[in-house]
């Protein structure tokens, strides 16, 4: 399986990097590295993946993702996240890969960065967002995408098939 995820740039790939170890030393959840996935769970031959993924960097340039206040959900993948605004650029972005992909999302797009994997009380989740830089949220750049080779749902059996510039 697949997944195809948009990678914040330099210094916003650095901070969102160090504040997901923070926490997953803290609270000993998974470490993975920032992402907004703009499509997952993809079939296919590698090859032909990795020239679709080619295709579709080909297809976008790097764009802005503006990301609102953190916010939580029960679900272990979205523990604890920042949503991104649904601009016409992002939604383009993930209508091309679906095209490109020619692929049917099992999941409405609900674009977010996630900063935490795990299960913890709603107590935990508030006091975890009180502790989080204040300026965390803002634009980001987006100018890469990165195709994950997910042998599991477990984020240490993800690995980076290929990375492109966008």
């Amino acid at each position: 399986m697949f997944h195809v995820w948009l990678v914040p740039a330099g210094v916003a790939y650095d901070r969102f990097a160090g504040v997901i170890a923070d926490l997953s030393v803290r609270y000993r959840s998974p470490q993975f590295d920032p992402h907004l996935t703009l499509l997952g769970r993809l079939e296919g031959e590698e090859g032909d993946v990795v020239d679709r993924t080619h295709r579709l960097a080909r297809a976008l340039q790097p764009f802005e993702v503006r990301l609102r206040e953190p916010g939580h959900e029960a679900h272990y993948f979205r523990c604890l996240f920042l949503p991104a605004e649904p601009s016409p650029t992002l939604l383009e972005a993930h209508r091309q890969a679906t095209q490109i992909f020619d692929a049917q999302p099992a999941n409405a797009f609900d674009p977010h960065v996630s900063l935490l994997y795990g299960v913890f009380s709603e107590t935990v989740k508030q006091e975890i967002i009180k502790t989080l830089p204040p300026d965390l949220p803002g634009a980001v750049l987006v100018s890469r995408l990165h195709l994950i080779r997910a042998g599991s749902t477990n984020p240490q059996d993800w690995q980076v098939a290929e990375n492109v510039d966008l």
